[in-house]
This record gives structure tokens, sequence and C-alpha cells, in this order.
């Protein structure tokens, strides 16, 4: 055989490796999945620690001497006549229950703050006046248990109240619109016994908002009858270890995937052969309409020899010249030889098992 220097036109092939492209496509997603599982993980804390409060409030009104009334006391979630009333007997109770036994240090105290609005574009109209009164002072206990109760007792003088709204008009000259808003306040620290690290403190209020300056008065319970939480997180035990397994995974199903990608790329490799015949195939189909295939190679010792680098060039030879491309297989699947026969001149372009570059 002459040594022939040949060069080939490059051109992509589908690639049939399905099954590896699909195993590259789930160890990345499995990677990654992996790596952000134990990149997240310590957010799955567990809460050492849960709590409920239950508040609840109860209120009469006490009435001033009168002939309508056949009893001096009204009970709770009435309209009263606001010149009907002396004082309000108020009762809050705050019933604390935990999920486990813990040092709590609590205290609280009853506050009053009058508002007074006058009438606004906006509903709740502009406040002029704020002033508080002291209810009941601070009282302080200690417990170490899982619950604690608290019930306390207060009058709310009605018509001291609102004799000083109507002294505020008078004085000023303007009509306001008061409400005594009362605060059952609270606070508590957690101590859970033997973690002193771990403690939370609670702060948590009933409120009772009274019409003063009104005609009629209706008290409107403005609170939550229940406060629950779940407090002092706490990182899972051998959450280290779990997170190193996680990355461990993540990194096999990452080397996993690069290696069937070299797999795919540099391992599985086509035979001189495959690659024969993939190149056949390519030219068979492309240009099946202008090849005449032989059996037998003729004899081309009287023309002149024009060998070809790429196989476009024979084409546009045939078509210029509007001639067939004969094909003569030289060896079976691994060479081939293409010839444009033009007057004295053979055009000739080689195909081999070579792999394309």
């Amino acid at each position: 055989m002459i040594s022939r220097k040949r060069r080939y036109r490059k051109y992509r092939e589908k690639n049939n490796n399905y099954l590896i492209i699909f195993g590259i496509v789930i160890c990345i997603i499995l990677g990654i999945t992996f790596f952000y599982i134990g990149l997240k993980y310590e957010e799955k804390s567990e809460y050492i620690y849960s709590y409920e409060a239950k508040k609840s409030d109860n209120y009469e009104a006490l009435l001033k001497p009168n002939q309508f009334y056949t009893s001096n006391t009204l009970p709770k979630d009435l309209y009263y006549a606001s010149k009907s009333i002396d004082k309000f007997g108020l009762e809050f109770k705050y019933d604390f229950n935990g999920s486990k036994e813990a040092d709590i240090s609590y205290n609280y105290n009853i506050i009053a703050n009058m508002v007074a609005t006058v009438a606004n574009n906006d509903d709740k109209g502009k406040e002029v006046w704020n002033r508080e009164f002291k209810i009941l002072d601070n009282t302080s206990s200690n417990i170490s248990g899982d619950e604690f109760s608290v019930n306390e007792k207060v009058d709310i003088d009605y018509e001291y109240y609102n004799n000083l709204a109507r002294s505020y008009e008078e004085v000023y000259g303007i009509n306001i619109n008061a409400i005594l808003k009362v605060y059952f306040n609270i606070s508590y620290n957690i101590n859970l016994q033997g973690l002193d690290e771990n403690s939370k403190t609670i702060n948590d209020y009933i409120e009772l908002d009274i019409p003063i300056t009104s005609t009629i008065t209706n008290i409107e319970e403005k609170y939550q009858n229940t406060t629950s939480e779940e407090i002092m997180p706490q990182i899972t035990k051998g959450t280290s270890t779990t997170k190193f397994v996680y990355y461990i995974f993540s990194a096999i199903f990452i080397i996993s995937a690069i290696a069937l990608f070299i797999i795919m790329k540099k391992v599985i490799k086509k035979t001189p052969k495959e690659i024969y015949k993939s190149n056949m195939k390519h030219v068979l189909k492309y240009y099946k309409d202008l090849i005449v295939t032989i059996s037998n190679k003729p004899d081309f010792s009287h023309l002149k020899l024009m060998e070809l680098n790429c196989i476009d060039d024979l084409i546009d030879v045939a078509e210029q010249n509007n001639c067939n491309i004969i094909h003569y297989e030289v060896m079976k699947n691994e060479e081939s030889e293409l010839y444009v026969i033009i007057n004295e001149y053979l055009y000739m372009y080689v195909i081999t098992g070579e792999k394309l570059k």
C-alpha cells in the first residue's frame, strides 16, 4: 500500500450510551441532594422544652344604688348603662403547664392605661391623652416543677375614671373617646434543671378594654386564650457524624458521575472497524444519490491520480461535472476508496478506520 497523508472533515456523531448518561444525571442529582441535606442538617434541631399557658378572665359590674335593678351586680358579657356602674370586679386567671420540670421564676402586675382620642379621618382617631394607673404592684414567685397558676381579683373604680375623663373634656373643651385598657402582665423565666445555658424568658398578657365616655359600656377581651410554644432548641446528638456521612455520600455520587463521564469519553472507544463503519454509514447516508458501489477495482493506470484531503472536495467535483462517485472497498471493514473520473484525471478520497478529528 502506498503511504498517504489523510485529513478528514469533522462531523458530530450521536452517542448511544444512554445508560451511562442516565447514570451520570442520577449521580449528580443524588450528590447535590446529599450535600444539601448535610449542609442544612444542623437546622433540624429538636426542642427540649414546650409549654402551654391558658388565659381567662371573669368580671361583674357593681351598680350604684338605683330603682331599676333588683340586684346590685350584673354578670359579664352584657351591655351596661354607663351611669349605672360604680365599679367593675375583674378576675384574671393564668394557668401554665410545661413539658418537664424546670426552675421557673415569674412576676406579674396589673396596670390600666387611659387612652383618649378625638375624631379623625381614620377609624382609630387621634390620641390626645394617655395616662397609666397602677392597679396591682409587681408580685414575684419561684417554683421548681412543671406548672403554676395565678388568680388575681381587682376592682376598677369605673366612676372615678369616668369623672376624670369628663373633667378632661371640661377643662380643655373637647369631646374625647376614652377607653381604659386594663392589662394583666406576666413575665417568667424558665430554666431547665441542670442546664443553666438553656433558659428562656416569656412575656405574656391579658387585656380588657373598658369604654369610659360612652353612654353604653361593654368590656372587650383582646387576647388569645392560649399561648403555646416549643423553646430551647438543641442540636440532635450525633449531628456532626450524620452530617459527615451525608457529605461522604455526596462525594461518592459526584466522584461516580465524574468516573462515568470519563468512561463515556475516554475509556469506551470504538474499534477501527466500528469507526470505519460509522464513516461509511455517514457517507452513504448523505451522498447515496451520487455513489455507485463496485466489487472489482478498475484499472486506473492510464489516469492521472489526484488525491483529495476532504470528502467535500470530491463531492464538489462530482456535482460540478454531473457525474457519479465510484465506491470500491479495498479491505473489508477497514478501507474504502471513492473515485471521480473526469477526462484523464482520477480524483480519489480514501476512507479508513481512523478516528475522525
